[in-house]
Parts: structure tokens; C-alpha cells; sequence
């Protein structure tokens, strides 16, 4: 994946790893309300304790696979057996505490979602419901933890959950946007509108390839079929958005959308993985 070098990310972010930098220009700090993502990145920090956050998203796709998609009502059924196999398989980071954890972290998400009505507006009342804007110049300027961490570190603690001591609260506070720690020069935080290349599988497994500057909103409009859906999808979901590529300015983008146009499906696929 090409890296338009006009383009500032935060300093941490490892451009040599294509999924490392989509997630930092997709995810990483915008706000999340949606309890199942808030529920699955909880439990891939926990499961990041005394590892990188690098291996842990190499191995996404097989914890969103082995943990049902990250649903807590099915995670909180995982029998004793389950937790053996799970224990089996190389796709995930196969500590027992961790995986165990997760069973028992479902659950308590559950009592709070029952609680509040969902986890999103358990958390984020921690907040007053708005992130917290920090302006850091370097990435070593970040805190591991904060008094704010510590609080909700301390109250999921009480609500029974584990691995949520306040180092790694404090992380997940970053992946969800509670705080914005996105640094200074980051385009993330200059709002400098940046224009990117994507890729939407069909039913039939066909790859249409555009351009936008906003592309969860332009998938958006594909998916819900209305006057904004590119012709060539039109009854052709359900969609997937399966490859995101941030360029730059919007001649580039074009140029690198009718460069991957050309490829191959086969050379698609791969550009892909």
C-alpha cells in the first residue's frame, strides 16, 4: 500500500503494517456507541497485556471469528469445552486467564448493558458524553493511565470484570474515542480532509473500487441502495467494505483508483490481504 508521504499520522503508528495504518486512519479515537465494537475492543486490550497492539490485530479477524463476532450474549454461554478448544488454537493469543476472562467479562457487560440500558451509555458517562481533547506533540508525551482510567478501572473492577486494571482502561479510552489523543500534527486532528481509495465486495464476490473522502459515510450510501448507491452495486448486496486506502489529495486518489481498476481479480485478492 502505497503512504503518501504528505500525509502526518501520529508517530506510533507502524506504516510498514497496511492494517496497523487503517486502523489508526479508520478507528483508533473516533467515538464508538455501538455496544458489541465497544465490547470487542475491551476484550483485545485485555487480550494486548505484556504484548503489542500489532499482534493483536494480525489476529483480529480470528478472535471476531472464534468469539461470535464479539456478540456478549453468545460469548457469556462459552461452556468449560469451548474454553478448552479455544485453548487449542493458534489464531488467538491462547492464555487462559485472557480467554476465561472474556466468558466472564460477557457476563458482566451484560448486568451493566441491563443496568444503563447499554454499555455505550454506562461509559460514556464518565465523559459527560462528549471525548476528552488532549494535544500531544509526541507519542512518549501519552499517560499510561490517568485519574479518569483509574475510576472506571476501578468500577468495572467492582462490576466483576477483569483484565481492566487502569493501564489498559486507559488504552481502551483512546481505541473509543473517550479521549482524542490523536497528536498535534496527526491529519486526524488537523481535520484536514483527506481523500482515500476503497474496495466493496458484492454478493457474487465482484470488487467495485471508488474514491471519498469519508468512507464509512460512502459505503453508507452503497449499502442502503437509495439515489447515492453507485449503479454498479445496485441489487447486488449484501456489501462488504474489504479494503481501505488512504492516498491523499483527491488527484492521487484517482490515480490509484484507476491503477488498482486495472489490476487483476486475482491481484485484487491479494492487495486485500
Amino acid at each position: 500500500m502505497p503512504k503518501n508521504k504528505i500525509i502526518k499520522r501520529c508517530q506510533w503508528v507502524n506504516l510498514s503494517h497496511d492494517a496497523y495504518v487503517m486502523y489508526h486512519d479508520v478507528e483508533w479515537g473516533e467515538p464508538v456507541h455501538d455496544d458489541r465494537l465497544l465490547f470487542e475492543m475491551l476484550i483485545l486490550e485485555g487480550a494486548q497485556a505484556g504484548l503489542s497492539w500489532e499482534t493483536v490485530l494480525k489476529k483480529r479477524a480470528n478472535y471476531q471469528r472464534l468469539f461470535a463476532q464479539f456478540d456478549p450474549v453468545k460469548v457469556a454461554r462459552f461452556t468449560p469445552k469451548k474454553i478448552e478448544a479455544l485453548m487449542l488454537d493458534p489464531g488467538i493469543i491462547r492464555n487462559r486467564l485472557k480467554i476465561e476472562s472474556t466468558v466472564s467479562n460477557a457476563k458482566a457487560f451484560l448486568k451493566v448493558q441491563k443496568e444503563y440500558g447499554s454499555f455505550a451509555q454506562y461509559l460514556w458517562q464518565f465523559v459527560d458524553n462528549k471525548p476528552v481533547n488532549n494535544c500531544f506533540y509526541n507519542a512518549k508525551d501519552y499517560p499510561s493511565k490517568t485519574p479518569l482510567s483509574d475510576k472506571i478501572s476501578k468500577d468495572l473492577k467492582k462490576r466483576g470484570f477483569r483484565f481492566v486494571g487502569s493501564t489498559i482502561i486507559y488504552a481502551y479510552m483512546q481505541a473509543v474515542g473517550l479521549v482524542n489523543d490523536h497528536t498535534a500534527d496527526c491529519f486526524k486532528r488537523t481535520n484536514k480532509k483527506l481523500w482515500s481509495v476503497y474496495m466493496v465486495k458484492t454478493a457474487n464476490g465482484s470488487l467495485y473500487t471508488g474514491v471519498a473522502t469519508d468512507v464509512k459515510r460512502r459505503f453508507s450510501e452503497h449499502q442502503t441502495q437509495g439515489n447515492k448507491c453507485a449503479k454498479y452495486l445496485r441489487g447486488k448486496g449484501p456489501l462488504e467494505l474489504v479494503y481501505q486506502e488512504t492516498i491523499g489529495d483527491k488527484s492521487d486518489a484517482h490515480k490509484r483508483e484507476h491503477e488498482i481498476k486495472q489490476f487483476s481479480k486475482a491481484q485484487k485478492l491479494a492487495l486485500i490481504k
